[in-house]
């Protein structure tokens, strides 16, 4: 969803500017009273004329003062110059309010608003060939739809026709996708071949398993259906032989355009390799341009690439050298050698697990407000192979009582099909508690402005749940040496420091796979080829990605630190954990900035 957010800011800001072009008073400071009004225009033209993210957001809209609008599903386009020229007149009229003068939420939106259209403005019209990624083999829209549809909310007979209008959108939609690949490869900045052989086989995979009665588009829906009751038998009969025409008709026929038109791109793409091999007309490196500004978007700093590298190569040289107490520990300490070769972190139900961390963390993390009911589905087998390990689908704002976690059986079971329960001991604090689930929980009740519920940084919320999940390990201690639990710690710190390191290799330094295979094997002498190539591709396909789980969970155990040494002997974990859920999902610049005003 965050793509299509994106997609209508940049359409819905320019409405707004022309509203605030047209006022009598256009110079001089803003009346702080004005400013939680604005933020409400902004908010309503962000959200208003979106009618999948307004179904997605809220339970009653209308209480929102949102109305319901024709489904549309996100297309792709560049921002041009004039649109550029209207957001800069929106940072203009935003900017008129002094910053002093406005309260601690006013404070925290007007961050949220500037920084929003700053990053936007930033970047150039041809930039958005570099950005614009709807088809992909990892994120790609085409690989989320069908997720999206099934868990698509029907409240009223209203929502059950407008999800069959967004079936009948598909065809149109995807036909959108592949003419914009189309004109990428026009302009240089085709799809590689790896990708779109991946995009393709997803397509095929999809196609295949689509059956009129067993497939889960069908028996999803079906379920949905019988659990409305404001619909007759005769409705709901109607409403699924319905379904079952636009899986089989609209929705195919989108898939099967796309399995039949991408590869006759293939063998157009200028560059196989990351972002730093795209040089624009003007012989300008705009690829590392790009991942510069993307970097500093994702991660809520502005820092250059180059001082993040060395941010990052300092951490590294750090676990180098713990590194080599563990080797020399699991050779003189035999039960940290029995620790490491025999450890299991659970050995319960995911359900028992998530109940058992809402009270094991009470000592570390402020109480919710609400206490949902939280049920863990699995992904249908059909998804498995273009489905994360796990999710939390992100629950409505105005809805207190359910949360759903996700989890995929083709990740989180051995080759014996058994439960991975190490694995799922760091998903599940992840996803759930005190990860985002928690985090989103906690937000949701505070009375703060609806903008900052919805304009939701990336790196703030993965870098919390990632900093949450390394954090569980924390309640081992006593069960598990401590040198053992640290052991724990380091390990994930350590492959986090790599991985952004080959993140920024890859798409900044412009490595290429001999590179990226020198770099790997350094640290793992043992990494497979294919692992290697995989991982490549991987990153190739995503940059930044890696940055939002990993440089951002540095940045917040970084601030623990420091707040660490300004509170002494005073340092409380639930008063720092408190502070930071408190900002909510803003950059995390602003975070710190909040967070350090606490303690100095």
């Amino acid at each position: 969803m965050r793509a299509l957010k994106k997609i209508i800011f940049v359409i819905a800001i320019s409405v707004l500017t022309l509203c605030v072009a047209s006022c009598d008073n256009c110079q001089g400071e803003l009346d702080p009273a004005t400013f939680d009004d604005v933020a409400n225009q902004v908010f309503m033209l962000l959200i208003g004329n979106d009618e999948m993210t307004s179904n997605f957001l809220f339970e009653h809209p209308e209480n929102f003062g949102l109305e319901h609008y024709e489904p549309s599903l996100p297309t792709p386009g560049l921002t041009s110059d004039a649109s550029k020229v209207l957001i800069n007149l929106t940072i203009g009229s935003i900017k008129r309010y002094d910053y002093n003068k406005l309260n601690e939420d006013q404070k925290m939106t007007y961050n949220i608003i500037v920084d929003l259209v700053d990053n936007i403005n930033a970047k150039t019209m041809e930039m958005g060939y570099l950005s614009n990624n709807y088809l992909g083999s990892y994120l790609g829209y085409q690989a989320q739809l069908p997720l999206l549809l099934v868990e698509y909310k029907f409240r009223t007979k209203l929502d059950i026709e407008n999800y069959f209008k967004y079936l009948d959108l598909v065809p149109e939609t995807f036909e959108a996708y592949v003419n914009f690949e189309i004109e990428k490869a026009d302009n240089g900045y085709g799809m590689p071949d790896f990708v779109i052989d991946k995009v393709v086989m997803q397509c095929q995979n999809f196609i295949s398993k689509v059956d009129s009665s067993e497939h889960f588009m069908i028996t999803t829906i079906n379920k949905k259906i019988d659990e409305c009751s404001f619909l007759t038998s005769e409705e709901k009969t109607l409403y699924k032989e319905t379904n079952i025409e636009k899986v089989m008709g609209p929705l195919l026929e989108g898939y099967r355009y796309v399995q039949t038109e991408l590869p006759k791109l293939k063998g157009r793409a200028t560059n196989n390799m990351g972002l730093a091999h795209y040089i624009n007309s003007k012989g300008e490196e705009i690829g590392k341009m790009y991942y510069e500004l993307d970097f500093q978007d994702t991660v809520g700093y502005k820092i250059s690439v180059e001082d993040a590298i060395r941010y990052i190569e300092n951490k590294i040289a750090i676990y180098e050298e713990k590194l080599t107490y563990y080797q020399n520990l699991v050779l003189t300490d035999e039960e940290f050698r029995n620790e490491v070769l025999n450890y299991q972190l659970m050995n319960q139900t995911p359900e028992e697990q998530l109940s058992y961390y809402e009270t094991a963390f009470d000592s570390y993390f402020p109480p919710l407000t609400s206490k949902p009911k939280i049920t863990v589905k699995y992904i249908d087998k059909a998804m498995e192979e273009n489905f994360s390990p796990a999710a939390y689908m992100t629950s409505a704002i105005d809805n207190f009582t359910e949360e759903f976690i996700y989890l995929n059986n083709a990740d989180i079971k051995d080759e014996y099909g058994n439960l991975d329960y190490n694995y799922l001991y760091t998903t599940l604090a992840h996803e759930g508690y005190p990860g985002h689930l928690y985090q989103n929980v906690y937000f949701k009740n505070k009375d703060v402005n609806i903008l900052r519920k919805v304009l939701k940084s990336s790196g703030y919320s993965e870098g919390w749940a990632t900093y949450t999940e390394i954090f569980s390990f924390e309640l081992l201690r006593g069960k598990y040496s401590d040198d053992f639990v640290d052991y724990l710690i380091f390990q994930e710190e350590y492959n986090a420091a790599i991985y952004s390191r080959i993140d920024m290799g890859i798409h900044y330094n412009g490595w290429d796979i001999n590179e990226l295979r020198n770099f790997i094997l350094n640290f793992n002498p043992n990494a497979s080829e294919e692992a290697i190539r995989a991982t490549f591709e991987q990153l190739v396909e995503i940059p930044n990605n890696f940055q939002t789980y990993f440089f951002t969970y540095f940045k917040i155990k970084d601030l623990q630190l420091k707040v660490k040494e300004l509170a002494g002997s005073n340092f409380d974990y639930k008063t720092f954990h408190t502070y930071i859920l408190d900002c909510g999902p803003a950059p995390l610049r602003y975070v710190e900035e909040y967070v350090l005003s606490k303690y100095e």
